[in-house]
């Protein structure tokens, strides 16, 4: 199985080992900015052969733990339990409302749907985001830290030119947007200004 196969999380798992090999599941975690653990995630590649997991004793938490690795090729995967049918459903339910919702935040910033600003398409038309990818402005679900900086700077680079720059950030402060970029701003940047927003008043 190629990494365009597989999920953006899983695929994002695979290029940070390659980086850095050798991390713990909590490690990947911290660096994708998560705060859940993705022990799981790394179950599912090892069923794939396409991670290995090395038990290392760490006299640190008097304890083994593993350390992760790109599986080298010919890697034959353990045996694999029985699917359990009814946790599958349940993660594929949770993926499509995930999916949904993020459809429907890049829909109603192209469409102005469900703004409370009737300016908002006036913005979209005048950005010079309309023409970019959204996917750029809105990341995916998980992301690890470096990948974030690097298409937040690309997307910031777009916004940057942007003759409404200030407009659309004034919006998504006024309306309380928190996800995404705008105004060349992302959710943490914005989550500020309104702090001192609230400070000053």
């Amino acid at each position: 199985m190629t990494a365009a196969a597989l999920g953006s999380r899983q695929a994002a798992i695979l290029a940070h080992l390659g980086e850095h090999p050798g991390l713990t599941a909590t490690e990947l975690a911290k660096a994708a900015g998560l705060r859940a653990s993705l022990y799981k995630q790394l179950g599912r590649l090892e069923q794939l052969a396409l991670v290995v997991g090395v038990p290392v004793w760490h006299p640190g938490q008097g304890r083994q733990v593993t350390h992760w690795h790109i599986a080298p090729p010919g890697t034959v995967p353990p045996p694999a339990l029985p699917p359990d049918p009814v946790k599958a459903e349940q993660v594929r339910e949770r993926d499509r409302r995930t999916q949904r919702a993020r459809r429907a935040r890049v829909r109603g910033l192209a469409a102005g749907i469900g703004a409370d600003a009737p300016s908002l398409r006036d913005l979209w038309v005048a950005g010079a985001c309309r023409s970019a990818d959204p996917d750029l402005f809105f990341g995916p679900a998980a992301e690890f830290v470096t990948a974030r900086q690097k298409r937040e700077a690309q997307a910031k680079a777009i916004c940057a030119r942007c003759p409404v720059r200030p407009a659309c950030l004034a919006f998504a402060l006024d309306t309380g947007q928190g996800h995404g970029l705008w105004g060349g701003a992302n959710e943490d940047e914005r989550r500020a200004m309104l702090r001192q927003r609230r400070r000053a008043s």
